[in-house]
């Protein structure tokens, strides 16, 4: 989580990725498309291995954790009115719930079909991928 708020205040996102890259970045950030792209699919892998990391929990827990990525989703948006050509967004948050959404969604489809077809998997038990909800 610390990468993706380190991401989200860069005056130039592109720039972990390399000088190269964030002097001719392939997505203009400013693009509403782009930016959708960007933090639903940021906020889609945090959703899944928050989903991961919470599975075990009490659902209140799980409620209160999803709560928390929205504050911590609206929270980065407003600092980012203090970085150089960087702005807050309405819509990058609610891009960023849908990834959250998303996430999620996937975790719950996917990993029940992996023990499915990997039943011999100790690894995935162990990580506790047998239960879900």
């Amino acid at each position: 989580m610390s990468l993706l708020t380190y991401e989200l205040l860069l005056k130039n996102p592109w720039v972990i990725l390399g000088d190269k890259i964030a002097s001719d970045p392939p997505l203009d950030t400013a693009s509403l498309s782009a930016s959708a792209l960007l933090h639903t699919v940021a906020f889609g892998i945090l959703g899944f291995l928050a989903t991961f990391a919470l599975q075990d929990k009490p659902e209140k827990d799980r409620v209160r954790y999803s709560l928390w990525f929205i504050l911590y989703s609206g929270v980065t948006e407003l600092l980012q009115s203090f970085v150089p050509n960087r702005w807050p967004s309405g819509e990058d948050i609610l891009f960023n719930v849908i990834g959250l959404a998303i996430g999620m969604v996937v975790f719950y489809r996917i990993a029940p079909k992996v023990l499915e077809t990997h039943p011999e998997s100790a690894e995935l038990s162990d990580l506790g991928l047998t239960r879900f909800g």
